[in-house]
């Protein structure tokens, strides 16, 4: 049987590569940095993405995501209102995702309040599941089987730039939670 370090028990992953050696105090403090929560989270959305500028910036922040979470992205092609759009998206529901639907009647909260909310969320999820309409919005029946519906703003925007602007709030919502700088101090 194989040691296990503080973070393969916790369940988290920790980033060794700028560790020389196993030292615990070390890594402990370096795993506050540096932690990845073990959960996948999926952005679906009807499909495809019209816009090529939405693509690249939501590759851009996958990336940058890659430290914390797993972030995957899925736009089935679907059209023809909320209600036969929410019959595509639901066929790519898992049973147990938690599921959030962006929307614009939903909670609105501050960075530091989403990051808070988030950094509850994450140890106790495998997988998260974020789901966005197409220009109607999402189906009644989506909605009522989400877990959370969230705002991202009292502003209306495009469907398309309501996930990236989702994403660009993940991320700083993960870098706060890793005890990164926030701007704002």
């Amino acid at each position: 049987m194989s040691r296990m370090s503080l973070g393969q028990l916790l369940g988290y992953q920790v980033n060794r590569r700028y560790l020389g050696k196993e030292s615990f105090l070390f890594g402990h403090i370096h795993y506050l940095y540096t932690m990845r929560w073990p959960v996948r989270l999926l952005l679906l959305a009807p499909g495809p993405l019209r816009y090529p500028f939405i693509r690249e910036g939501l590759d851009f922040y996958a990336q940058r995501l890659r430290p914390y979470l797993h972030f995957e992205t899925l736009f089935p092609k679907a059209s023809g209102g909320p209600e036969k759009e929410g019959r595509i998206l639901k066929r790519h529901l898992s049973p147990g995702d938690y599921l959030v639907a962006l929307t614009e009647r939903g909670k609105l909260f501050s960075t530091r309040e989403f990051a808070r909310w988030l950094g509850n969320l994450l140890p106790s999820r495998r997988r998260i599941t974020v789901l966005a309409g197409g220009p109607e919005g999402l189906s009644a029946d989506l909605l009522a089987v989400s877990h959370f519906q969230l705002s991202l703003s009292p502003l209306t925007f495009h469907h398309e730039l309501a996930l990236l602007v989702f994403a660009e709030t993940l991320y700083r919502a993960l870098t706060l939670l890793s005890g990164h700088p926030y701007h704002r101090d």
